[in-house]
């Protein structure tokens, strides 16, 4: 199967148990698919509807060290 599963909310109802996309991490920069465990996860100031505020994502290793890694406020143990 190539196309990814859409999810509708409701577990009890799906078709595709097992292949659910919450089950399936990607970077939130690059799009690359993580393995459970590979992804960083950062907080980053967002602005929905007109608010500012912060979220956390994951990225993958290498976006963290193009993107993120100079920014001080991010705290990070290798």
């Amino acid at each position: 199967m190539s196309e990814k599963p859409k999810c509708s909310g409701n577990c009890r109802l799906c078709t595709d148990l097992g292949i659910c996309p919450a089950d399936h991490a990607t970077c939130e920069d690059c799009g690359a698919e993580l393995e459970p465990g590979e992804g960083i996860e950062i907080e980053v100031e967002s602005v929905e509807r007109g608010r500012h505020g912060t979220k956390m994502i994951t990225v993958c290793a290498e976006c963290f060290v193009a993107y993120y890694q100079g920014d001080e406020t991010i705290e990070y143990e290798y």
